[in-house]
């Protein structure tokens, strides 16, 4: 038994094909059978039975291959340590933000490479609903998603709660509403708005309508400075998710006046990190997870 077979196995139960596993792993389709075969002669039983449904554990098999995969998790944090006493730590780390991300992650880059300049950073901004699909599809290592009515996460993802953060209205200094300490929904009811064009937003905003009444959006963008300098320039307002704007340019100087949003409902969003519990949570995930925090918690001061 090494761990090559270990490999084997638990790529097999992931996947439930000798053919999908052989691709993933880059190696021949006949030599990760000869394998099992050698492995499955020498521990006396079969680990997989074929099915019309594809290649399934065994009853037996199940135990032996969630074994393996805890010893395999150990492997990788003995790698990573390794890694972490030479001072040469490099991999990848693969990273989907929702939008309100964007705002914290230059910093934290920086931070991160200063000290880990070998790690490849791959960073994409998606929606949360696509961010979990990309997990469960193993096309991103973790996502960073609101947690706030989105889609159920299910079993066979981990997910921690992260922070929280408030909503505010974002006016233009010369706006009305720019003195205000705070304000309610209803009093928004005849400004034209500008929005993200997030899954997150649509819903806020359609909950918004559902209860007070129609809302002038007068265009939607991704590009969050578009946005903003339309709020500057007194044309529109916007809701916004604090920490995200809360060291904006256009936020300290005082272009742009940043109102608590007060209301019978919470508002309140929370954020988290999700993964696949299929995948090893490698130190270096973990360590740019800790610089990004640390960004975070700064705007709180």
């Amino acid at each position: 038994m090494n761990i090559e077979q270990l490999e084997y196995i638990v790529n097999i139960a992931r996947t439930g094909s000798i053919s999908a596993t052989a691709e993933i792993m880059h190696v021949s389709q006949a030599g990760i059978s000869k394998s099992l075969a050698r492995l499955e002669s020498e521990i006396g039983f079969e680990l997989f039975e074929r099915t019309r449904i594809g290649t399934m554990p065994t009853d037996r098999g199940r135990i032996i291959i969630e074994k393996a995969n805890e010893a395999l998790l150990k492997i990788q944090d003995v790698r990573d340590a390794v890694l972490m006493q030479n001072d040469h730590i490099d991999g990848e780390v693969r990273l989907s933000v929702s939008p309100n991300f964007m705002a914290v992650l230059p910093k934290s880059i920086v931070s991160f490479k200063n000290y880990y300049p070998y790690v490849r950073l791959e960073i994409t901004e998606k929606d949360s609903i696509d961010i979990i699909e990309d997990i469960k599809q193993n096309k991103t290592d973790m996502g960073l998603i609101y947690l706030n009515h989105e889609p159920k996460v299910t079993e066979e993802l981990w997910l921690t709660k992260m922070f929280e953060s408030r909503v505010v209205v974002c006016v233009s200094k010369h706006s009305w509403l720019a003195s205000k300490t705070s304000v309610t929904r209803k009093e928004l009811l005849t400004q034209p708005f500008v929005s993200i064009n997030g899954s997150f937003s649509k819903r806020y905003m359609e909950q918004f309508k559902e209860k007070y009444g129609p809302v002038n959006i007068i265009f939607t963008s991704n590009n969050q400075e578009v946005l903003k300098r339309t709020i500057a320039e007194g044309a529109a307002i916007g809701i916004f998710i604090e920490f995200s704007i809360k060291k904006d340019p256009l936020i300290t100087s005082g272009e742009i006046v940043a109102i608590p949003l007060v209301s019978d409902e919470s508002n309140i969003v929370t954020f988290g990190c999700v993964r696949s519990k299929k995948q090893n949570f490698p130190r270096t995930h973990q360590v740019f997870l800790k610089y990004l925090l640390t960004e975070i918690h700064s705007l709180e001061k």
